[in-house]
């Protein structure tokens, strides 16, 4: 009883201490184990076992037209709203070469599941429940570990690589402690919130369709590895996206979200900020159905605002993330695995202009008063949050890249985030800004160069994660501070866009 009363107190956030914690103490326990004693017969032993597990709470109210359409959201005292998982990590061989970036088209192994098993674990927190089901999760990864090596090191026996990266980092020992944070709303209110904010759109004309989804969060991760490194993580999430849907006089769809982020549900914004925000959203939309269709045009665009990070994130976020090589044992599916898409094979080349650079910092909370949404204090992989420095005046200095490490690498950037690696919080940086009435004059300068009467300004950029089906569950910030003119030297082609 003893142990759940402080169990419990981890997860709603009442101070307790780490050692006082029965899932973290069960899978200490049961690592130590495996290290010591998992072994089969004459095979080699885990040189590396890693568990993660995750406590989650969250609440989910959708409304449209003032009627609540969906309501998962329950106090933090009931127990609907729990969720737990736990995962299992085994690497046998060592950090040069092991298990892992391997595919096999018949065993299905190393890519498709990296040897980390999903845990299913109770809420209960029943030491020797938990010790069991660990034990059972690592047994079977092993023995998959140890499948899988034996494919791979078949599959290299007459191979020479190009690469020789090594499989995995190894790095320095890394403890981090935080207190697990308290499901902070209140049902009631998120259904009342939402519900009011969607009622506005009854009195807007030509809306076809509309959705207020209030979303908040809690996640509470505990992590232990076989070199020392250990973690509590907690954090809290809030977010309000706001869509609307209608059609153009010329038959033509056109939607348009707003979405509010904040550290907790009481730190969204006012009531009557919100409201203005649907009021521009209304408007943007209205003045959208009226608009004429841009049939062609092909010239300098200035994106500014929301279009410039919009821009940005779309075009060079995916592609600043490295992905290690792949092993294959049937050449055929080599390229498949093994394309060199993104800017693999951009480093020391530019990327752009030679005014710009870029960093990730998952570390910063804040830019320039705004908060940012995409950091941590430690990855997924037990690294310590650092700085990155990926594009310097133009040139790609490197690519983001977990423990499984891409050529030309040593150490993880810190960017493993659930099951891969992505960017945090982007910092896209210029030397040469310029006012924003400078910015228009070279936006009209360029249009003359090219016979133009005119030249196309982009303040929105859509993003099809945020529409009304719902929106990316992982998220990064982009802090941009340098609008800027492009040419596009190909034709916008109807119909495709409307400009007011």
């Amino acid at each position: 009883m003893l142990r759940r009363i402080l169990a419990a107190a981890l997860l709603y956030g009442i101070p307790a201490l780490a050692a006082d914690d029965v899932v973290l103490e069960a899978m200490r326990d049961e690592l130590a184990r495996s290290m010591k004693k998992l072994q089969l017969e004459t095979l080699q032993k885990p040189y590396f076992i890693a568990y993660r597990s995750v406590d989650m709470a969250n609440c989910v109210v959708n409304a449209s037209f003032g009627a609540l359409v969906l309501s998962a959201c329950e106090p933090p005292s009931g127990a609907g709203f729990r969720s737990r998982s736990m995962n299992v990590e085994v690497r046998v061989g060592d950090y040069v070469r092991d298990n892992t970036n391997f595919f096999s088209p018949l065993g299905l192994g190393g890519v498709l599941r990296l040897n980390n098993g999903l845990v299913p674990v109770p809420l209960e927190d029943n030491y020797d429940e938990l010790r069991r089901q660990l034990w059972l999760a690592t047994d079977s990864a092993y023995k998959n570990a140890l499948d899988i090596y034996a494919k791979k090191k078949a599959a290299l026996e007459n191979r020479t690589r190009t690469d020789d990266a090594p499989d995995f980092s190894n790095e320095q020992p890394f403890t981090f402690e935080d207190s697990a944070p308290a499901a902070n709303w209140n049902p009631a209110e998120a259904e009342a919130l939402v519900k009011t904010l969607s009622a506005v759109f009854r009195e807007a004309p030509g809306i076809d369709n509309s959705q207020v989804r209030l979303t908040a969060n809690t996640w509470f991760t505990r992590y232990v590895n076989s070199e020392g490194t250990s973690f509590l993580r907690g954090a809290t999430f809030a977010s309000l996206a706001i869509g609307a849907d209608t059609q153009a006089v010329d038959g033509m769809p056109l939607s348009d979200v707003e979405v509010m982020h904040a550290r907790s549900f009481h730190d969204l914004p006012p009531r009557d900020e919100i409201l203005k925000r649907i009021r521009a959203l209304e408007s943007r939309l209205e003045n959208l159905r009226k608009a004429p269709l841009l049939e062609r045009y092909t010239g300098p665009v200035l994106f500014e605002g929301q279009a410039a990070g919009e821009l940005m994130m779309q075009s060079l976020g995916s592609a600043l993330v490295g992905v290690p090589r792949v092993v294959v044992d049937d050449l055929r599916f080599e390229r498949a695995f093994n394309a060199n898409g993104g800017f693999a094979d951009k480093i020391g080349a530019r990327v752009l202009p030679d005014f710009m650079s870029v960093t990730d910092e998952p570390a910063a909370r804040e830019r320039q008063g705004t908060p940012l949404f995409g950091g941590y204090p430690v990855d997924d992989d037990g690294v310590k949050a650092g700085r990155t420095l990926l594009v310097d005046k133009g040139i790609l200095k490197t690519l983001l890249h977990s423990r499984a490490l891409i050529p030309d690498t040593t150490q993880s950037t810190g960017n493993h985030r659930g099951t891969g690696v992505m960017p945090s919080n982007l910092f896209f940086t210029t030397d040469k800004r310029l006012p924003a009435e400078e910015l228009k004059a070279e936006l009209l300068r360029r249009a003359k160069q090219r016979g133009k009467e005119y030249g196309v300004v982009v303040r929105r950029i859509g993003n099809p994660p945020l529409a009304l089906r719902g929106w990316r569950f992982m998220r990064f910030s982009i802090a941009w501070e340098c609008p800027r003119v492009l040419d596009f030297t190909g034709g916008i082609g109807a119909p495709l866009y409307r400009f007011t």
